[in-house]
């Protein structure tokens, strides 16, 4: 069952005003502002806010690479014929012994990137929660929290429209709904997220401070966001001195960049097998996904890169 909409709990919201909207035939309407956003397709809400005058050309432009980028890597996936298989795009979670039948999971096509988000979830209560991840890609983690965590409901939120026709398409969760929208102006109204989910996508995004911002404001007090990445140090830095006075509390933190390197060790083959010769290996894809020897992989091994988690509390 495909579902463009929640049966319970969170509803889409104007991503200009952040008032609810009303479902129409053929498109989501704000009855406050009077933004209309179509149902594309069919089944797939567009819920992007018109051009801010707060982005600059180049930050425009880099979110259309970003959309290009992923619509591209939806294609090499058609193109192989692997795409019904291929629900991750993300470093996965190793540890030394993983490649002797360690890991705590079963094999399977997926089970490095589901080891990943079993770690990233690790000591956060998801059952009869109200869920969203920003950043969903193709819908790997909105169902393994469906099948797997008891959530109430999961809405995944995507910049690319290839990425959310995948999920659509593959949905079988009843409490699962997907949207186009964007991380920096999020259709979601104030303080409506028990949880949300951000995994190895904020490096993408322009303007970074903004989506902490909407991220603070979409949850309920006492609400928790679940933040993977793998930034310049640095960076990270910056960022989680500016969570903490957004009013963040930081009940983890917790490096894991060997873990993920042995991940993309032990899964280069079968990346380039599943992606062949469709991308070109200078492609921004193979530098998102840690591919061993491309410069984000070289810069987590000496350090000038780390791969974190972070669980941050609203304050209550």
């Amino acid at each position: 069952m495909s579902s463009a909409r929640p049966i319970t709990g969170m509803n889409w919201a104007c991503p200009r005003c952040k008032q609810t909207l009303k479902k129409r035939e053929s498109s989501f309407d704000c009855t406050s502002c009077g933004a209309s956003y179509p149902v594309q397709g069919g089944s797939i809400p567009h819920l992007l806010p018109e051009s801010s005058a707060q982005e600059t050309m180049e930050q425009k432009e880099q979110k259309a690479a970003v959309k290009e980028m992923f619509t591209s890597f939806n294609r090499a996936l058609e193109d192989n014929g692997v795409s019904r298989f291929s629900t991750f795009i993300n470093w996965g979670y190793a540890e030394p012994g993983d490649e002797n039948g360690g890991a705590s999971l079963p094999r399977g096509v997926n089970h490095q990137s589901l080891r990943l988000l079993q770690e990233i979830l690790n000591g956060v209560d998801v059952q009869g929660k109200d869920v969203l991840e920003i950043a969903c890609g193709r819908g790997g983690n909105v169902r393994a929290l469906c099948k797997s965590y008891g959530p109430r409901t999961v809405a995944g939120l995507d910049l690319t429209e290839a990425n959310i026709a995948f999920c659509l398409a593959s949905n079988r969760y009843e409490q699962a709904s997907f949207c186009v929208g964007d991380a920096e102006e999020l259709p979601i109204p104030d303080a409506s997220c028990d949880i949300v989910l951000n995994i190895e996508s904020s490096d993408l995004y322009p303007r970074i401070n903004r989506f902490y911002d909407e991220v603070f404001r979409v949850l309920k007090a006492g609400g928790v966001f679940v933040y993977a990445d793998d930034l310049d140090a640095l960076k990270f830095e910056e960022g989680e001195r500016y969570l903490l006075e957004l009013g963040f509390e930081v009940s983890l933190s917790r490096d894991i960049s060997e873990q993920v390197l042995l991940a993309s060790d032990l899964a280069r083959g079968s990346r380039l097998a599943a992606l062949g010769d469709t991308l070109g290996k200078e492609n921004a894809v193979w530098e998102t996904m840690g591919v061993p020897g491309t410069p984000i992989y070289d810069d987590m091994r000496t350090g000038k890169r780390r791969y974190k988690i972070l669980h941050l509390a609203k304050k209550a």
